[in-house]
């Protein structure tokens, strides 16, 4: 099965890449492919862009195509939630309704903060458990990591996102929600 990643930067599609590689295993006949891979950000709303990801759905034919946003705001945001939901109604239409919403509550830093424990290994830093209660409601969980570690900046993500535990990332509330919604899509 090809699975088509869609994301506002370059560095959280490859981190959602390596740590779904991990579980969802080439051998088990699971491919993950970039697309739109040079547009970023604010980009990805404009119209120009909803053309040239049917250019690319139609040439790399994937199954499944996640669209991977930010919400920038925590879940009763529902300014927020109506403009990314619009998003990917808008642009889902152009992959054949194939489409899966992953957003991040608040950002993608937010699922680090779900497995803090191999985060620490890595930095050696003394983030404490306690002070993440759900990280899902953790204002700007980038600069939280950046406060409270020495070293870490947004563009290791995809190596940090190479050691998570993914058993753990399901305790992030949004995270667990949308493995559900996927794995019913991949056994439908």
């Amino acid at each position: 099965m090809k699975i088509g990643l869609v994301g506002e930067a370059p560095n959280d599609v490859q981190s959602i890449k390596n740590l779904f590689e991990r579980f969802y295993k080439v051998e088990d006949d699971f491919e993950f492919i970039f697309l739109l891979n040079n547009i970023n950000g604010s980009q990805l709303e404009q119209q120009k862009t909803k053309h040239f990801l049917s250019l690319e759905y139609r040439l790399k034919k994937p199954d499944i195509v996640i669209f991977i946003r930010d919400l920038d705001g925590l879940k009763n945001n529902s300014t927020q939630v109506t403009l990314r939901k619009q998003y990917f109604t808008d642009f889902n239409s152009v992959v054949n309704r194939n489409g899966i919403l992953l957003l991040h509550i608040y950002e993608i830093e937010a699922l680090i903060l779900s497995d803090i424990e191999s985060f620490k290994k890595l930095y050696k830093c003394k983030i404490e458990k306690d002070w993440i209660d759900n990280p899902s409601e953790i204002e700007e969980p980038k600069e939280f990591l950046r406060k409270n570690t020495k070293g870490y900046i947004e563009s290791h993500n995809p190596e940090v996102f190479s050691v998570l535990n993914f058993e753990k990332l399901l305790d992030c509330d949004y995270f667990s929600l949308f493995i559900k919604r996927f794995n019913k899509l991949l056994s439908s």
